[in-house]
């Protein structure tokens, strides 16, 4: 799978949505949309897409978004 596939998929994790919706004050559901565009601020991109050819956003999605994403999913 790769970074885009990745990109695509989590905001239709539930579990990621979850976890998303831990950093809002106070917590709350998260959308679909809402997931994605975590994703694109988080990134600093307007589009996944450009993640595949964005070195600086891969490092930020690597780092920001997919590990503590895993870490915490895995003590869940």
């Amino acid at each position: 799978m790769n970074i885009l596939q990745l990109a695509g998929m989590l905001p239709r994790d539930p579990q990621f949505r979850e976890w998303v919706g831990q950093y809002t004050v106070p917590p709350i559901s998260i959308t679909t949309d809402e997931a994605a565009e975590f994703i694109r601020v988080a990134c600093g991109i307007d589009s996944r897409r450009q993640l595949m050819w964005n070195g600086e956003a891969e490092e930020r999605f690597h780092n920001f978004i997919r590990k503590p994403f895993f870490q915490w999913r895995s003590q869940q």
